[in-house]
């Protein structure tokens, strides 16, 4: 999540600088009229951007950005009185239409509508959206108030899911109401339609726990409380893209859900605490992909969390809105979009010439940088190393430029040791291990082939003096396996950790 709001700030600084450079009829004096604000969650934006001379308007649906076909000109009058036209059509259009998701709940006052009272200074502030109420009918009847009490991630890219992530409070009447005791997590994503809901895949998980008597794996596990599913018809801005692109646009949905709330790794004090929740995580990331046919494509530091069950602590696997079915990846129907949080992600998917598919040993290698600059860029828990630290070119950096940053970190002999802070001593022995099977994985690969496939028994090109011709890509030759992980990071410290799933599959 860091990574991805220090990118967007890094874009937004660059685009800033290139507009200081415009000249007058490129836009020098210019100005936005952008409806994509932080106090409002939004589905679309419809912006304009005009100057003393032209004008170009744009919809903004997070998936495509649709520019209006060649500029007006506001010397010619008929151009002038278009735009005016299109400006009093967009006051007629109803919020939702305008681009605010449905359910509000605004007592009345429509902030599109009167933006004058809207209390936005269009400076970066996602905490605009706290004391927001929006108004859903759950799928046990109830009709709830759900108000904004935190804002715990907010997407910024322009090409995104614009997921948001808010800790919420129900305000409503209803006095045997269950949500009322605690607070739980929002999360308002905008989906491809065809990718599999979240909440569906965590529900299949859970149930594949209990149909089998692995009930240790819900302690890893999400909780669903509840989620709603929001499509888009023709009369929409997405449904008209879509009968105007055709194939060329992604359908979108939007998806509401309510879960439970979890604990940051921020809020753990105990580095075994934190050994115990990467190998918790480990197991039940093993466990998705041998049992519930579940990959999960995103390890990220954020997406790695815990929660407290009778004084102990249980790392949890957060966060499936990329994750995929393994059945549909072996039969091409996943997406083949590369996912990932850029710095944690692996080398091979940074890599523009990969054509291996997304592998499990790919978020085995997440696992590592996730530890990796947690025991290098924090001194102890919530307190950063001083400027300039550890890897920050992986934050900042573009997929060209992280990848090869990584890949000389990863493969370059005489690469400086990892600068472990004292309070994450005790995870040199993992890193240190960890590296080394990683460094000799992909030092020792053949010659990439362009027939590679994440199916098992893969065949790749080689020379005949290769020593290896049946290279296991998918495990790096059991480099980057879950059998390897298992057996270093199942102690800590000289101390064995708690293994969750005693009867895991040791061929892996």
């Amino acid at each position: 999540m860091s990574g991805g709001k220090q990118d967007a700030a890094q874009i937004k600084a660059e685009e800033l600088k290139e507009e200081h450079n415009l000249t007058e009829t490129q836009g020098q004096h210019l100005m936005r009229i952008q409806m994509l604000s932080n106090e409002i969650i939004e589905s679309h934006a419809i912006e304009i951007t005009a100057d003393s001379a032209v004008s170009v308007s744009s919809t903004n649906d997070y998936l495509k950005v649709v520019e209006s076909e060649g500029n007006v000109s506001f010397r010619r009058l008929s151009h002038r009185k278009q735009r005016v036209a299109m400006v009093c059509q967009l006051k007629q259009l109803s919020s939702d239409k305008l681009g605010q998701i449905p359910h509000p709940h605004l007592d009345d006052f429509d902030y599109l509508r009167d933006p004058q009272q809207l209390a936005h200074d269009f400076k970066h502030n996602p905490e605009g959206l706290v004391g927001a109420a929006y108004c859903f009918k759950c799928s046990d009847g109830y009709t709830r108030i759900i108000v904004i009490k935190r804002v715990l991630y907010r997407a910024e890219g322009i090409i995104d899911q614009a997921s948001v992530v808010v800790e919420v409070e129900c305000v409503c009447t209803e006095s045997d109401c269950q949500w009322r005791r605690d607070r739980q997590v929002m999360k308002i994503s905008f989906s491809s339609r065809s990718r599999p809901p979240e909440d569906a895949l965590i529900r299949e998980a859970r149930s594949k726990a209990e149909s089998t008597g692995d009930l240790w794996a819900l302690d890893h596990l999400p909780q669903i409380i509840d989620s709603i599913t929001i499509t888009y018809d023709g009369s929409t801005v997405q449904g008209r893209l879509k009968a105007h692109l055709k194939e060329k646009y992604e359908e979108r949905v939007m998806r509401v859900t309510i879960l439970e709330k979890l604990h940051p790794l921020s809020e753990l004090e105990d580095p075994r605490d934190f050994a115990q929740v990467f190998y918790d995580v480990l197991q039940i990331h093993q466990w998705l992909y041998e049992c519930a046919g579940i990959l999960h494509r995103d390890l990220s530091i954020g997406n790695v969390m815990f929660r407290q069950k009778d004084g102990k602590i249980y790392g949890v696997l957060n966060d499936f809105d990329l994750s995929s079915r393994v059945q549909d990846m072996s039969n091409g129907s996943a997406s083949d979009q590369r996912t990932g949080t850029r710095p944690f992600m692996s080398i091979d998917l940074l890599n523009p010439n990969w054509e291996g598919g997304h592998l499990y040993r790919h978020d085995i290698e997440s696992l590592f940088y996730i530890m990796l600059c947690l025991a290098c860029r924090y001194r102890r828990p919530n307190v950063p190393t001083p400027e300039p630290r550890a890897y920050s070119a992986w934050f900042r950096g573009t997929d060209q430029q992280v990848f090869d940053n990584k890949n000389s970190f990863l493969t370059d002999p005489h690469a400086k040791a990892p600068p472990i802070q004292p309070y994450f001593a005790g995870f040199k022995p993992w890193l240190e291990r960890i590296y080394t099977k990683l460094h000799s994985g992909y030092k020792r690969r053949p010659t990439y082939s362009s027939g590679v496939s994440s199916q098992p028994g893969i065949q790749s090109a080689y020379d005949e003096d290769d020593e290896d011709p049946n290279f296991d890509w998918n495990t790096l030759n059991k480099r980057a396996s879950y059998i390897t992980m298992r057996s270093i990071m199942s102690s800590f410290e000289g101390k064995s950790l708690k293994t969750r799933w005693a009867s895991w599959n040791q061929d892996n």
